[in-house]
């Protein structure tokens, strides 16, 4: 409480000595001193000097207009207080003191005033960076915790809540022991002992805790003691990382590399065993750590080793996601081993490195098989020549009776022409037409035999020069409208413009002639066959349609079989080869050959061939 004498006695030089603003005011709040100091910060406020015996502190329009009254009345009241307000971008401290006379009246006010705006900023900002802290401490997934020298809770964040569903609330206060798995209690004292011990600083082990709805929570603890000057302990700070996925895949890929038969295996770019999975014992003879840190391709056969590393080097270079390998591998024993290797390249996110990982599986009696099989295909195709030598030898030997029985077929013609009994002429000829008729079906049949023999023997060769298709066609047509007794014509027709094609002008023609004779030949008695040629703008089309007897549905799939003839031919006469040499020339002239036939209904055979 300052009086009333005190005031009096301060002079004008005494308040000019100090630093910060001071003001004294009566009663009615007129100005009775103030320093020079104050006036400067008068000023700065209200852009003019205070006067004595004036009252503007209270009448003011600026900002204090409104709490400067309410402050004076709380020191006139005999209050004595601090406040502080913000101006013009600045903080103010006024400290506000009563002068009370010898009847207790307040009779004047000291206002003192301090400027705290770097305090005020350096409070913020402490503030902000707390706040700031205290987000970080709640994001991270880790519980951070602390407790003190018994083991109680202190601390924990958020992340404890989202892990062990426990609120930090019902949490705090109580042992930390309390959460984990009973099993493992017993073990935690064991892992701590040395850290309580102060025979180390930190420590680092895996425990279970029990989540609050019960289930098991595998946890890596990291804790270090909390020491004061005098070296007791105070308590433990820490995290406590939840690892049960990782326990889990871990679990999980050591069941997989223990009990998978294939040999699974991770390298370094350079082909280097990172790791290898422990069905190597099985299969190579070897345990995992012998081959650790070893070249794989230092167990290649010599000869494998060049196309493993230039498939190697592709997979490298190109950046391809997967490739696949055969080659022979060195076992303990000293045996190689036929093993069938797919492998691809990865990024490993542990040692921020691009790595190899690769499965494989011995194939070793797989490739005897197919040893055994590739033998027996040569000994097959080595008696398939053989056939084709005798069936050739064979025609070419048939084909000199056959002439000589034409020729004596002639011979006898021009004899009967001298004959003047005319029934017996007519019965003789009778039967040398049959005879020509035999004559010409065992001879295309022949003929066909060895084109076919040719053409399995890959002897005969695909000669495309640009041809005229349509003239093709038309050609085919009329040599076939004039062997056709019935009168029946062949139905022509071309849907776009033509165009020039590259293609074997014989092959062609051959495919063409013999699907018109057998749409003429298996539909007697019905509408004229079709044939459609299309012009498209990548391919043309040939499109071959009867009306005739079909094929039945259930041998559709030997369509082109040697000697195949539908069950429903009847008398028709045919050696069964045509639509086998049809299919395989348009193969090998790079066509596609299909057909839709229905029995009763006919036969459509479409071929599909590139311009080029």
């Amino acid at each position: 409480m300052t009086k009333q004498n005190d005031l009096l006695s301060l002079s004008q030089e005494a308040l000019d000595i100090l630093v910060d603003p001071v003001c004294v005011l009566d009663a009615e709040c007129n100005f009775v001193l103030f320093n020079k100091s104050y006036s400067t910060f008068f000023k700065e406020l209200y852009d003019y000097f205070p006067v004595i015996g004036s009252k503007r502190l209270t009448d003011t329009d600026t900002l204090f207009s409104s709490v400067a009254p309410n402050n004076i009345r709380r020191g006139l009241s005999g209050e004595r207080f601090k406040t502080t307000h913000e101006a013009k971008g600045k903080f103010y401290e006024f400290y506000i003191n009563p002068v009370f006379n010898t009847e207790q009246k307040v009779t004047h006010l000291i206002i003192y005033s301090r400027d705290v705006t770097e305090k005020k900023q350096l409070i913020r900002k402490v503030s902000e960076q707390e706040e700031q802290y205290k987000h970080v401490v709640e994001s991270v997934h880790e519980v951070l915790f602390q407790t003190d020298n018994v083991g109680n809770w202190t601390f924990l964040n958020k992340a404890w809540s989202d892990i062990l569903g426990y609120s930090i609330e019902e949490s705090i206060g109580k042992p930390f022991y309390t959460f984990l798995h009973p099993d493992d209690i017993k073990k935690n004292e064991l892992l701590f002992e040395p850290l309580i011990n102060q025979q180390k600083t930190s420590c680092r082990h895996i425990i279970r805790y029990l989540n609050k709805a019960g289930n098991t929570i595998w946890i890596k603890v990291f804790a270090a003691l909390l020491t004061n000057e005098k070296k007791e302990v105070l308590g433990v700070t820490g995290t406590l990382r939840d690892i049960t996925n990782e326990k889990a895949n871990s679990h999980f890929s050591e069941l997989l590399s223990s009990n998978v038969r294939d040999l699974i295996c991770i390298y370094t770019l350079q082909g280097d065993y990172l790791y290898v999975s422990p069905s190597s014992k099985d299969v190579l003879g070897y345990e995992p750590e012998e081959l650790i840190g070893k070249n794989v391709y230092d167990y290649f056969y010599p000869e494998d080793i060049e196309g493993a590393q230039r498939k190697h080097e592709l997979l490298l270079l190109e950046d391809k996601t997967e490739s696949s390998i055969e080659y022979r591998f060195l076992k303990k024993n000293g045996e190689f081993i036929w093993m069938q290797t797919s492998y691809k390249m990865f990024f490993d996110e542990y040692d921020i490195e691009d790595r190899i990982i690769s499965s494989s599986r011995e194939i070793t009696l797989k490739k005897r098989a197919e040893e055994s099989m590739m033998k027996a295909l040569q000994k097959e195709k080595e008696l398939n020549q053989l056939k084709t030598r005798f069936v050739a030898m064979t025609a070419h030997e048939f084909k000199t009776p056959l002439s000589t029985i034409s020729s004596s077929a002639e011979i006898i013609e021009m004899f009967l022409e001298q004959l003047k009994d005319g029934i017996i002429r007519e019965k003789v000829n009778k039967q040398l037409s049959n005879i020509h008729t035999e004559i010409a079906r065992i001879t295309n049949l022949m003929d066909e035999t060895l084109f076919l023999g040719k053409i399995e023997d890959e002897n005969t060769d695909v000669k495309k020069v640009e041809v005229d298709l349509v003239a093709i066609v038309n050609y085919v047509m009329e040599r076939q409208n004039r062997h056709q007794k019935d009168g029946r014509k062949l139905v022509v027709e071309q849907i776009g413009e033509a165009r020039k094609a590259l293609a074997d002008p014989q092959h062609l023609e051959h495919i063409i002639d013999n699907l018109v004779s057998n749409a003429f030949k298996y539909s007697p008695k019905r509408d004229s066959p079709k044939l459609t040629l299309y012009f498209n703008e990548n391919d043309y089309v040939i499109e071959v349609k009867d009306f005739g007897i079909g094929i039945p549905r259930n041998q559709h799939k030997k369509v082109y079989s040697s000697f195949f003839r539908g069950e429903n031919v009847g008398g028709i006469k045919g050696t069964g080869l045509g639509l086998l040499i049809v299919h395989n020339l348009v193969k090998m002239n790079g066509g596609n050959i299909t057909f839709e036939s229905e029995e009763n209904v006919g036969t459509t055979f479409k071929l599909t061939f590139s311009y080029s």
